[in-house]
């Protein structure tokens, strides 16, 4: 999850006409696990705005994909990733394809899977190949989920 602290909130927040809303000049992310840096676009009727939305889990993006209707949908997704979930260092952001749910060959390992462009695949709780994994649950594919902005 992100963390906030009072002493970086931007006040007052109905400066931005928002009430219910607030401002932060920064946040905080204190675990190493990949995150989602996605673009929500909202379709108000006279006017179309895209926002870029930092989701810290995956149960809290399929949460988002859910509420997702006609009038607001995702125009792109990134996977924010720290460097040892892809065997390097420091953390890298790349166009999300897809986020499923797979188990290894035995069936008793599920875990995330995360795919890129370019075809690398990640998980936390399997080896670093995805080649003997069985796909259970597609939970996000930027094919089917994301749509342009116009």
């Amino acid at each position: 999850m992100f963390k906030t602290y009072s002493h970086a909130e931007l006040s007052p927040a109905a400066v931005f006409g928002e009430l219910g809303t607030s401002r932060w000049q920064f946040i905080e992310l204190e675990l190493y696990h990949p995150w989602f840096y996605v673009e929500l676009v909202r379709d108000y009727g006279d006017d179309i705005v895209g926002s870029m939305l930092m989701i810290p889990t995956v149960p809290i993006f399929q949460q988002m994909l859910s509420e997702l209707d006609e009038r607001s949908w995702l125009s792109q997704a990134h996977l924010m990733s720290p460097g040892h979930l892809r065997g390097g260092g420091g953390w890298a952001m790349e166009q999300l394809l897809e986020v499923s749910i797979a188990g290894d060959g035995s069936g008793t390992i599920e875990g995330y899977i995360y795919k890129v462009k370019g075809g690398a695949c990640y998980s936390i709780e399997h080896a670093p190949l995805c080649d003997n994994l069985k796909v259970k649950e597609i939970i996000f594919s930027a094919a089917r989920d994301l749509r342009s902005s116009g």
